[in-house]
C-alpha cells in the first residue's frame, strides 16, 4: 500500500499498450468504415449509437445551481447497453453524452483523426449526415430506456472497428492516471 500513497497514482492499464492499440485503431479507421452505411430497423440500443435526441444538456454549475445549455441535438452511447436487449427489468438507465459540432475547415480535425484527446472522442459523418462532432466525455447525462422510440431516435450504428477504438479511448479516460500527489 506505500506505492499508493506517494508520488502519481499510475493508471490501471498498461498505457503504451493502449496508445498503441488507439494509435492502429484509428488508423485502421481510415480505410474501414466508421459506421454501418446502412441502419437497420433494430429497436435496441448500442453502445456507440448516435442519438438523435432534442434536449439541453443539463449540468451544476460553479454556485450548485441546475442549468442547461444548447446542445446539437446528437449524443453518443457511452453506456453498456447489453441489459436492455437481454430485458433485465432492473437495468433501466444508460450513459449519453452530447455531440458538439466541429468545424470542418479546422486544422484540429487531422489531430481529431488521431485520437490523441483524452477527454473528448472525435465523430466522423455518418451516413445521412455531413457534419463532424466530438463526444464530451466530461458531460454524460443518463437516459431511461424509454426513451429510445419515444423521443430520442438512433440515426447512426458503429461498427465494430470503431467500436474497439470508441471503448480503448473510454478505458483511457476513466482509468488514467488522475495526478494524486502530483
Amino acid at each position: 500500500m506505500e506505492r499508493l500513497t506517494q508520488g502519481r497514482w499510475p493508471p490501471v492499464y498498461d498505457a503504451d499498450g493502449l496508445t498503441r492499440q488507439i494509435d492502429r485503431a484509428a488508423l485502421d479507421l481510415r480505410s474501414l468504415q466508421f459506421f454501418d452505411l446502412v441502419l437497420r430497423d433494430d429497436p435496441k440500443l448500442c453502445c456507440g449509437d448516435v442519438l438523435q435526441l432534442d434536449c439541453p444538456v443539463p449540468a451544476i454549475n460553479a454556485d450548485g445551481e441546475p442549468v442547461v445549455s444548447d446542445g446539437s441535438g446528437f449524443w453518443l452511447t457511452v453506456g453498456n447497453t447489453c441489459d436492455f436487449d437481454r430485458g433485465v427489468t432492473d437495468v433501466t438507465w444508460t450513459q449519453i453524452v452530447p455531440l458538439v459540432q466541429v468545424d470542418a475547415a479546422s486544422e484540429r480535425v487531422s489531430e481529431l483523426l488521431e485520437y490523441k484527446a483524452y477527454r473528448r472522442f472525435y465523430v466522423p459523418p455518418w451516413p445521412s449526415h455531413e457534419h463532424r462532432y466530438l463526444a464530451d466525455f466530461l458531460r454524460p447525462v443518463a437516459l431511461h430506456r424509454d426513451a429510445i422510440g419515444a423521443k430520442a431516435t438512433v440515426v447512426a450504428r458503429m461498427t465494430e472497428h470503431a467500436w474497439v477504438l470508441l471503448h480503448s479511448c473510454l478505458i483511457r479516460f476513466f482509468a488514467r492516471d488522475d495526478g494524486r500527489f502530483a
